[in-house]
């Protein structure tokens, strides 16, 4: 019998995915003077979401090596990854703290299950690889802070989705049993990480992250939801079979 309804928050809450990908393609094109362009690193996001953020700079550092260091003076490469970070923040807090551009990138049927598993007495949960201070604002903004017995953070572990680490620590939080809990993604790093923790996962996927999730093959197609608005009925629907 499911007890717990973990979320994860960025992509399957709120669309900060969108954001996230837009700060870091504004931040390497700044960085290679325009070498880089913002759709080049737009199209290759996708395989970077659901990771912490030291795994997202390493991958688009890899990815534009090249560029990144010619147009910074061959700086050493972790002062470029510094240089990414810095730029991209500034960019990203930027959009944060712009409301009515934040509450427009909330995922409004995946919001409205999380209200109503709270309503139905379900210990509800977020999970996330974001830093606790962009967590915490993105959470406050959407107005569900006393609807949550627990909030996640890449600072309260040592090792990022797709690693379980992040779920483990839930199951020990809540004291529940790994079949107890029911875990929401929308990334493959992210389904990875609950089903390696034994739990079990839906993925509500978005337009960046559908094509991995579906290629990777990784989930049943009945536990794959690609139009948020059936959420709410087939997680209903799994939450009364497994009475």
């Amino acid at each position: 019998m499911i007890k717990a309804i973990i979320f994860d928050l960025d992509g399957t809450l709120v669309h900060t995915e969108i954001l996230k990908a837009e700060s870091y393609a504004r931040a390497i094109r700044i960085l290679t003077k325009g070498s880089v362009s913002r759709k080049m690193v737009l199209d290759s996001f996708g395989k970077y979401v659901g990771l912490a953020r030291a795994g997202v700079v390493n991958g688009l550092f890899e990815e534009y090596k090249k560029p990144l260091s010619e147009d910074m003076d061959d700086l050493d490469p972790e002062t470029v990854k510094r240089g990414i970070i810095t730029e991209r923040l500034a960019i990203y807090h930027e959009m944060l703290n712009d409301k009515d551009l934040l509450s427009s990138h909330f995922c409004k049927y995946n919001l409205e299950l999380l209200h109503r598993v709270h309503a139905d007495n379900y210990r509800t949960v977020v999970a996330t690889m974001s830093h606790r201070p962009e967590a915490e604002k993105v959470i406050e903004a959407m107005g569900i802070q006393g609807k949550l017995d627990i909030v996640l953070t890449s600072e309260d572990i040592v090792q990022g989705k797709p690693h379980p680490e992040i779920y483990l620590k839930v199951k020990e939080f809540l004291k529940m049993e790994f079949n107890e809990c029911l875990v929401i993604e929308d990334s493959v790093h992210g389904i990875k990480a609950g089903l390696a923790a034994g739990m079990h996962v839906f993925a509500v996927t978005n337009h960046i992250t559908r094509d991995q999730v579906h290629s990777a093959n990784i989930l049943a197609p009945s536990f794959i939801v690609d139009q948020p608005k059936e959420l709410i009925h087939r997680v209903y629907h799994f939450l009364e079979k497994s009475k």
